[in-house]
């Protein structure tokens, strides 16, 4: 009964040991130097930036305003059957 109890012991203790490095490197995330920029803030960091004054200083383009044409008309007329495309 106790070899037993020590067996389930050292089973236990084994889990918390640190494993052995590999030749490989690191073997897990938790040996991470720096984390790592997710992809909007590096997009962010590596867009082109504003360095000349006539870039600094630029505003946006005013477009002509386009007329309001409605998409569709309200009729009294009573309806008809759209013709068949043949």
């Amino acid at each position: 009964m106790r070899v037993l109890a020590i067996l389930a012991l050292i089973g236990a203790a084994a889990a918390f040991v640190p494993s052995q490095r590999s030749p490989f490197g690191a073997t897990t995330s938790l040996e991470a130097k720096h984390v790592n920029k997710k992809a909007t803030k590096k997009h962010v960091d590596r867009r082109p930036k504003k360095h000349r004054m006539s870039d600094i200083v630029r505003k946006p383009v005013v477009y002509p305003e386009t007329p309001s044409v409605p998409e569709y008309t309200i009729s009294d007329a009573p309806a008809s059957p759209a013709a068949k495309p043949e």
